[in-house]
C-alpha cells in the first residue's frame, strides 16, 4: 500500500468586512498624530488654560534657567518663559499656516478645475504658468515675494501659500480631467446641463477629496515654511512669540542653554509630522 502525503489545507481567508474593518481601523500613529495636532489646535485657542506666564514680558525670573517643574522648557535670555512663548506661538504659526494653505487651495484648484475642464490652449497657458511657478526654488519665490509685499505674519503666509499653488493646480487638473471622461457627467451635458452648472454639482464634489488630503498635508509644509521665515527674521517681528523666530533668538545660546532651540525645534518637528500623517490617511481613505 503506497503512502498518501497528507498536505495542509491553506488557511482561509478572513471575510470581505473583517478586511475591510482592518484596512478602516485608524493606525497607532495616526491616533497619536491626531492627538498633537488637537493640542496644538488648544494652544492656539486657549494659551491660557495650559501657562500662566508672561509670553513677551521677561525680568520676573532668572535668564536661562534649564528646564523645570516650574519652567517646563526652561527660560531664555531675558527671563521668559520657553514653553508659554510656544504655547502662545501656536496661534500665530497655525492661522499662518492656514491662510497660506486657503491661498494655495482656492486659487490653485480654480486654476486646475477650469484647465481641466476647457482644455486646449486655456489649458496649456495655465499650466505653462503653473510649470514656471514649479521651476523656481520655493524658498528664493517666497523670500521674493514677502520683500515686495513687506515683513509679517500675514504676508509670509500669502508668499507661502503663492508657492502651493503650483501642487493644487496640478492634482486639481488631473483630477479633474479624469472625472470629465465619467459617464454621468457626459449624460449630464447630454441632458442640457450647462458647463457650469456640470462643473459645480458633478465634477467639483467629486475631486474636492483628494484635493482636501493636499490641503492637510501642506498645512505642515506650510508651518514648516512660515517658521523658516520667521527664523530668517522675514516673519512676525519681535517679541511676539512665533515658533521661527523663537527658534532664532536661542541660536546663539546652543552651547550654554540647548533647550531655548531644541525643545521647540521637537514641537515644530512633532506638528508637521503630525500633519502629514493625517494627511496621508485621508489620501489613503480617499482612495
Amino acid at each position: 500500500m503506497s503512502a498518501v502525503t497528507a498536505q495542509a489545507a491553506p488557511a482561509p481567508e478572513a471575510p470581505a468586512p473583517r478586511r475591510h474593518a482592518r484596512r478602516r481601523a485608524p493606525r497607532v500613529t495616526t491616533v497619536v498624530a491626531a492627538a498633537i495636532l488637537g493640542i496644538t489646535i488648544l494652544w492656539a485657542l486657549v494659551p491660557g488654560l495650559f501657562t500662566g506666564h508672561n509670553p513677551i514680558d521677561g525680568g520676573e525670573t532668572a535668564p536661562l534657567l534649564a528646564p523645570s517643574a516650574e519652567h517646563w522648557f526652561g527660560t531664555d535670555q531675558i527671563g521668559r518663559d520657553v514653553y508659554s512663548r510656544v504655547v502662545h506661538g501656536a496661534s500665530r504659526s497655525l492661522l499662518a499656516a492656514l491662510i497660506a494653505v486657503a491661498v494655495g487651495l482656492v486659487v490653485g484648484s480654480a486654476i486646475g478645475l477650469i484647465a481641466g475642464s476647457r482644455g486646449g490652449w486655456v489649458s496649456e497657458v495655465l499650466m505653462r504658468i503653473v510649470d514656471v511657478l514649479l521651476s523656481i526654488p520655493a524658498l528664493l519665490l517666497t523670500l521674493t515675494i514677502v520683500i515686495v509685499l513687506g515683513f509679517g505674519t500675514v504676508n509670509a503666509a500669502i508668499a507661502v501659500g503663492i508657492t502651493a499653488i503650483a501642487q493644487f493646480a496640478r492634482l486639481s487638473r488631473a483630477q479633474t480631467v479624469s472625472i470629465m471622461q465619467a459617464d454621468y457627467v457626459q449624460a449630464a451635458y447630454g441632458s442640457g446641463g450647462s458647463y457650469w452648472g456640470v462643473l459645480f454639482r458633478h465634477v467639483l464634489p467629486n475631486a474636492v477629496s483628494a484635493v482636501l488630503a493636499l490641503a492637510v498635508l501642506q498645512i505642515g509644509s506650510a508651518i514648516l515654511q512660515i517658521s523658516t521665515l520667521g527664523f530668517l527674521g522675514y516673519g512676525t517681528p519681535a517679541p511676539a512669540p512665533e515658533w521661527g523666530l523663537i527658534i532664532a533668538e536661542g541660536r546663539n545660546f546652543v552651547a550654554t542653554a540647548w533647550w531655548l532651540t531644541v525643545l521647540p525645534g521637537l514641537i515644530v518637528m512633532a506638528v508637521v509630522v503630525s500633519t502629514h500623517r493625517l494627511g496621508t490617511a485621508l489620501r489613503e481613505a480617499a482612495q
